[in-house]
């Protein structure tokens, strides 16, 4: 028995967020003409030319910027701040469907934000959740054009911890897309030339609000989230670590108040002295009325540990303008 087109074009419109056009139900041999004969008997509505979506299926955010993508044609995809949503940066879960499209090509619809580029192609999209995305290190770039610089250090923050940028990586990506007037690099250069020299990521705002007054007060940079491991074979996380003189720096959110979690906090602080560690604490209060207070603390300690207290930055990568390579990064 003859297998319906209606049938065959299911794992399509799985895959696609209940979308489908002319070339991905050639895939599974079901023809142009049979799309306009399903959208007349109620099965599939046509939302756009040449691309339909599943009549009873909920309209969705995904789908949504998905069918933007297609309308737009390649090589679209989603960026800036959709891409963030995608990579379940917490603070774009509302955000709007928002592609990127060639510069010499326009497009419209309804409720998408669209940018224009003239490298789109040098970096090859990536597919998340079905979805073709500018990928994480192009990300860096583009979306500090369309943010504030404490919710760019935020968001570059977790494109650093989840997705495993380094300073070095994001150097070489402001190198390959600088331009000038370029959206987006000038943050990334600014961030670069406060961070690049800064070992680990913090963990939390609160503890980048601290790396923040570290820096800024010119003092020796620790090691964020330094791994401490046990002799169990079990290990302990460092907020701040000076591993030379074996000084850790806690920085304590509210939830460090409950009595089971200040216990849990005495035991660890108990087991690091006993490593041979020092370790200080401070909590949200002290860090965000009081933070002079905190400072001075941090190096009265790092002198009575015996470090000098002065800092040299660190020399950063050549970040001028130049002739850029735009062959397609693999």
């Amino acid at each position: 028995m003859p297998v319906r087109p209606e049938d065959l074009i299911v794992p399509v419109l799985d895959a696609q967020h209940h979308l489908i056009d002319p070339d991905g139900a050639a895939e599974v041999g079901v023809h142009r003409a049979q799309l306009h004969r399903m959208e007349r008997h109620g099965h599939l509505d046509r939302i756009g030319r040449g691309l339909y979506r599943l009549r009873d299926a909920p309209e969705t955010w995904h789908q949504q910027t998905l069918a933007a993508i297609k309308l737009a044609k390649p090589p679209a995809q989603a960026s800036h701040r959709a891409v963030a949503r995608l990579l379940g940066v917490p603070t774009y879960e509302a955000s709007r469907p928002e592609i990127t499209i060639p510069s010499k090509r326009t497009f419209r619809r309804e409720g998408v934000i669209v940018h224009q580029s003239r490298d789109i192609a040098y970096v090859p999209p990536v597919l998340i959740e079905g979805i073709p995305c500018t990928p994480p290190r192009r990300l860096a770039v583009d979306i500090g054009a369309v943010l504030g610089e404490t919710a760019y250090t935020t968001v570059l923050r977790e494109l650093r911890r989840d997705h495993g940028l380094s300073w070095k990586q994001l150097a070489a990506v402001l190198r390959l897309h600088s331009n000038r007037g370029r959206d987006g690099c000038g943050p990334l250069r600014r961030q670069l030339e406060r961070y690049y020299g800064v070992e680990g990521i913090p963990d939390t705002t609160l503890e980048q609000t601290v790396l923040d007054l570290l820096i800024d007060a010119w003092l020796p940079l620790p090691v964020c989230q330094l791994v401490v491991p046990l002799p169990n074979g079990r290990y302990y996380r460092i907020d701040f670590a000076y591993p030379a003189v074996k000084l850790a720096i806690e920085i304590d959110g509210p939830h460090h108040e409950l009595p089971e979690v200040a216990a849990r906090d005495a035991r660890r602080d108990r087991r690091l002295r006993q490593l041979g560690w020092t370790v200080d604490r401070f909590d949200e209060d002290e860090v965000i009325f009081y933070p002079e207070q905190v400072l001075m603390a941090i190096r009265r300690r790092l002198v009575e540990l015996g470090v000098d207290v002065t800092r040299v930055p660190p020399p950063l990568p050549d970040l001028r303008d130049r002739p850029i390579d735009r062959r397609p990064v693999p």
